[in-house]
């Protein structure tokens, strides 16, 4: 019971200690709440607006974990092809990296006018800024696998693409889990960007919307929760990760 407590309390005392430094901050410099409202001032934002909250959370997170799904997907396979054929990664990877270098400030506009204002342009954005990086780690997975063994098993007669089931792709789970990671909370960044790109219903509109507004308090509770989104999906992966790599000692 003590180990299953011990992070959530641990967790629970440095939100207390942050939020007793950012009343002494505001008590101690005499910020005027137009800049930094108390911490009792956005609870009761939360509160009020929790509606308008969970409903562009949930359009957020939609749209970041669709793109991110969409990402893994095609880096997944895309990672299996350059693995298979170094001919199709010489030709490739510079058209990759053209497409990663692309900014997304310019691409969200231009997935706007072809696919509306509505999700799938939070997806497509999410999809280009998480694609990179899951490739990246994906494609030194699969080549992280063991040399001798890949010799073993191919002097035993497996298919190459039996090598990829049984040993390249295990080895590369643990990679897998790494851009995932990475990519969860480049994601949530992707979508709100693209929010306030196009003015869709999620949380980056919101924060963009209140600033305008001057709702301080509701602008903090957005960017509140658009940091504890982002550091759930961190969480989740990181469990996802350790249920199932067991088996690695």
């Amino acid at each position: 019971m003590t180990r299953f407590l011990r992070p959530p309390l641990l967790v629970l005392a440095g939100a207390l200690i942050l939020l007793a430094l950012w009343q002494g901050l505001i008590s101690g410099l005499h910020i005027p709440a137009y800049l930094l409202p108390t911490p009792a001032a956005v609870l009761a934002a939360f509160i009020a607006e929790r509606r308008t909250l969970l409903a562009a959370t949930g359009f957020t997170m939609t749209g970041a974990a669709l793109g991110l799904l969409l990402s893994t997907l095609l880096a997944i396979l895309l990672a299996v092809a350059f693995n298979r054929s170094r001919t199709l990664e010489r030709a490739s990877l510079p058209l990759v990296i053209a497409f990663r270098s692309a900014p997304v400030p310019a691409v969200a506009p231009l997935a706007m006018l072809a696919l509306g204002r509505g999700l799938s342009t939070s997806i497509l954005v999410v999809t280009v800024v998480t694609f990179f990086p899951m490739l990246v780690n994906l494609s030194r997975g699969l080549a992280a696998a063991e040399r001798n063994a890949s010799e073993l098993l191919h002097v035993c007669g497996a298919s190459p693409w039996q090598i990829l089931w049984y040993l390249r792709g295990p080895a590369a789970l643990p990679f897998l889990f790494t851009g995932l990671r990475v990519g969860g909370a480049n994601a949530i960044l992707g979508a709100m960007l693209s929010e306030w790109l196009t003015g869709a219903r999620g949380l980056g509109n919101l924060i963009l919307d209140s600033g305008e507004m001057r709702e301080t308090e509701l602008l903090w509770a957005g960017v509140i929760t658009s940091v504890a989104v982002a550091l759930a999906m961190f969480w989740l992966t990181s469990a996802g990760e350790r249920r199932v790599l067991r088996w690695r000692p």
